[in-house]
């Protein structure tokens, strides 16, 4: 990307000072030398084409002196002294470096040839003819004085010096070799000064106006470069970090690997995912969000030694190739690696730059990152596939808890294809009829009655079989199909006990889990009104669970809508309790009616110690705030005899049931019992 010249176009942003004095010069020596540079640059031919109309003129003359006065030795002088010094300076015109010093040069060639002329006129004067004595003479010295200060006087003082000079020697001519008298000496002295006064108040005020010119068009000139560079540098540079942006990361690493490709050399691409800085930009603003993140990339290209860095010469940026690749990510090119033990020494260096504390409104904050690397050409021959391998790698350091860096292997290309694949075929079974919903029966464990149940959804796929909600769920949230995923399983829900009532079958309140995005949307309360009333339901019927850790993101918003969906008679379970926040004070803000006890604490409650400690500890606090306590995952008869001791008698899990098709829980509907009802009425 090209730059502007710095010292050239110094003080363009300004007007330059012109000065009104007799010797014309800008007061920036640097807008002096564009000046100089660009009227040679444009004139110069013109000049070259002058000396050749001065060897035309001269020839002429040689030519209508011969016709009339016949051969002369003076007149042959022009052939022989003017001529060759005109073709001097023709031949000095066309040397490569003529232009640096063309006006000093030009001022001497023009003066050698005044005084070449004076001699011939003095010489023809001599032998008889008209020279100084006449008209002739005062042609010439007007022909050589505007020769100076319009057609060579790029700068006046030159053409001033040069003129003054031929001045002076066509004054001492008249005055010792014409041979006029006084009053004719003086005269012709008199028209001579005349002239050079014109000739130079029109070089002066030509080369004035010129200037005048040349700022008005240079301004012009320097804020429409300005204005491009500006323009490129958007185009391939981060405005925040001022590090290359993702087009000319591209362009510049790609020469960087044919050389490594040719040279058999081993390069890394490097793809950093700074941790954390959301929470920066949500709690602190855009601003100072954007503030740390161009320290930490001052941080990234410093900590880069130089011998990391990719040694591509750039006019603008020759730091190395650290570029932004989005919100909060970085890509960097590493070469001349020799093997993956340099390329984990520089993801450490990198790890520890970012983790360094930053101060932001006066509160010191650790960030991390997650680091993946791909290594070329092992990983892929590309930029591109090095970059997507890069980013796979630094999503599963992120999934590990990040602040550490991984690198790409097969194993993990082969996992992100399978769940890319699986959530284009989820956004089609969605519409394809491809979902079903499973069953799992709530239950009295003092009889084994079903007191209700909790859908949940899976997938039929048509080559993996059933999938499990674990398989696929996340990938909904990611890719933004929960919605549309949680839409279909309300509605099917809805349908079940709506088919459920018009078989004469036992109602059922039944539990659907709201996806954590739900609750941002203020129009679910009357989205699930409607979907009542297109069912013929009432809101009883359905029971909504919702997870700590999804209320707890807006508590204030969540009481809002968790509030309404209450008061239109919508069931509400705090899920997973005790794995989350459980904040206590939030917990009684909460419209619940039911807490359940989530799986973990369950597993060992038979054996006493902690696990058994908290789940008593849950069921009261259930109790006292009138909450119904539903403990999932029991498996055990030793479980459920443990909760049962304790006041939890609604239980869920596979020691009851497993989420069974719906087929088969109609069945339970029927009987009004788990098909193990008789084991567990003996416990």
């Amino acid at each position: 990307m090209p730059e502007p010249e710095t010292e050239d176009r110094r003080g363009a942003a300004t007007a330059p000072v012109l000065p009104l004095r007799l010797l014309l010069r800008f007061a920036d020596a640097g807008y002096e030398r564009r000046f100089i540079r660009h009227y040679v640059a444009f004139y110069f031919r013109y000049a070259q084409a002058s000396l050749v109309l001065g060897v035309l003129l001269i020839v002429g003359d040689f030519l209508i002196d011969h016709a009339i006065a016949g051969h002369s030795t003076a007149n042959h002088l022009r052939l022989t002294l003017a001529v060759p010094v005109l073709l001097g300076a023709l031949a000095y015109s066309l040397l490569p470096r003529a232009r640096r010093h063309w006006q000093p040069v030009m001022a001497g060639f023009i003066v050698t040839v005044a005084v070449c002329l004076f001699h011939i006129l003095t010489r023809i004067d001599a032998e008889g003819g008209a020279g100084l004595q006449s008209w002739v003479g005062v042609l010439n010295l007007t022909f050589l004085e505007f020769y100076c200060f319009v057609v060579l006087g790029v700068q006046f003082r030159h053409a001033l010096v040069s003129g003054l000079v031929i001045l002076a020697a066509f004054l001492f001519e008249l005055a010792v070799h014409a041979g006029l008298s006084g009053p004719q000496a003086a005269y012709d002295a008199y028209h001579l000064l005349t002239l050079f006064i014109l000739a130079a108040g029109i070089g002066w005020w030509r080369e004035y106006v010129l200037r005048q010119e040349f700022s008005a068009r240079t301004a012009l000139e320097d804020s429409r470069v300005a204005a491009e560079q500006r323009a490129l540098r958007l185009a391939h540079y981060d405005e925040v970090t001022g590090l290359p942006n993702r087009r000319l990361f591209a362009a510049l690493a790609a020469p960087a690997l044919e050389r490594s490709r040719r040279g058999g050399d081993v390069c890394a691409v490097l793809h950093a995912e700074i941790d954390g800085l959301d929470g920066v930009n949500e709690v602190y603003g855009r601003g100072q969000g954007d503030a740390v993140l161009a320290a930490i990339a001052q941080r990234l290209r410093a900590c880069l030694r130089s011998g990391d860095q990719v040694a591509i010469h750039h006019p603008v940026d020759e730091a190395g190739m650290v570029a932004r690749q989005g919100d909060n990510a970085f890509t960097m090119l590493l070469s001349d690696l020799g093997g993956q033990e340099r390329a984990s020494l520089v993801a450490q260096r990198l790890l520890a730059a970012v983790a360094q504390p930053v101060v932001v409104e006066g509160q010191v904050l650790v960030l991390s990152a997650s680091i993946g690397i791909a290594m070329f050409p092992g990983d892929a021959p590309d930029l591109l596939g090095l970059a997507r391998c890069a980013e796979q790698a630094a999503r599963a350091a992120g999934d590990a808890g990040g602040g550490q860096h991984k690198f790409f292997d097969e194993a993990l290309n082969a996992r992100v294809r399978a769940d890319v694949v699986l959530t284009a075929e989820l956004r089609q079974a969605i519409q394809a009829g491809q979902l079903c919903l499973h069953y799992q029966p709530k239950v009295d464990a003092r009889s084994a009655q079903l007191v209700g149940a909790e859908a949940l959804v899976r997938w039929q796929h048509p080559v993996h079989g059933l999938l499990p909600p674990g398989r696929f769920i996340e990938l909904a949230e990611q890719s933004g199909l929960i919605a549309p995923l949680s839409d279909w399983v309300l509605d099917a829900a809805c349908r079940s006990l709506r088919g459920w009532a018009d078989a004469g079958l036992r109602a059922l309140p039944l539990s659907v889990n709201l996806p954590a995005s739900a609750l941002a949307d203020g129009r679910l309360p009357d989205r699930l009104e409607e979907l009542m009333r297109h069912h013929r339901l009432h809101p009883a019927s359905l029971v909504l669970e919702l997870t700590e850790t999804m209320l707890m993101q807006d508590v204030d918003a969540a009481v809002e809508v968790l509030g309404r969906l209450r008061a239109k008679g919508f069931g509400l379970s705090l899920d997973d309790f005790g794995t989350g926040y459980s904040s206590l004070g939030y917990l009684k803000r909460l419209p619940m009616s039911e807490l359940k006890i989530d799986r973990s604490f369950i597993t060992d409650v038979e054996h006493g110690g902690r696990d058994s400690a908290l789940a008593a500890a849950v069921i009261t606090l259930g109790s006292e705030l009138g909450l119904q306590v539903v403990a999932e995952g029991v498996e055990t008869v030793a479980q459920s005899s443990f909760l049962i001791s304790r006041g939890c008698v609604l239980q869920q899990g596979f020691f009851f049931s497993p989420p069974v098709p719906r087929a088969a829980f109609e069945q339970m509907l029927r009987s009004g019992s788990t098909l193990v009802a008789g084991t567990a009425a003996a416990a």
